[in-house]
């Protein structure tokens, strides 16, 4: 008896824990894409779910409005540099480019990139599909 006492003290005592975050902000959900919340904390930014879980870690110094530049992408900015991210949390553009311009501007289907001085393509998969110098 003793030990499901303890079990369960060890679990309440671990839920609590996870939901004792105390963010900066929270948005209202929905706004920037469904069931999610936008977060802040110690100046960064991420996402919760309706259930209170971080579906993405607020370490960005920005994460713009999902579908703008991509269907399903917001784009992150994480120390100066720009990527995206997807509805599911995963970061399918890593945080590197100086800059990223909107996509089937330049291309159909291509988003120019800069990074140190030098401009680049990727495509809507994220890959780098061509690079030139400026």
């Amino acid at each position: 008896m003793v030990k499901v006492i303890l079990s369960f003290i060890i679990i309440l005592t671990a839920t609590i824990t996870k939901s004792q975050v105390a963010y900066d902000k929270i948005d209202q959900f929905d706004i920037v894409t469904e069931n999610w919340a936008k977060v802040k904390l110690n100046g960064k930014y991420g996402f919760i779910d309706k259930n209170g879980n971080e579906v993405v870690k607020p370490i960005y110094d920005h994460i713009a409005q999902f579908d703008i530049y991509n269907n399903g992408w917001a784009m992150v900015k994480l120390n100066g540099k720009y990527g995206f991210i997807d509805k599911n949390g995963n970061e399918v553009v890593k945080p590197i480019y100086d800059a990223i311009e909107p996509f089937d501007i330049k291309r159909e289907g291509w988003a120019e990139v800069k990074v140190n001085k030098k401009i680049s393509f990727i495509d809507k998969n994220g890959i780098d599909v061509l690079t030139t110098t400026n």
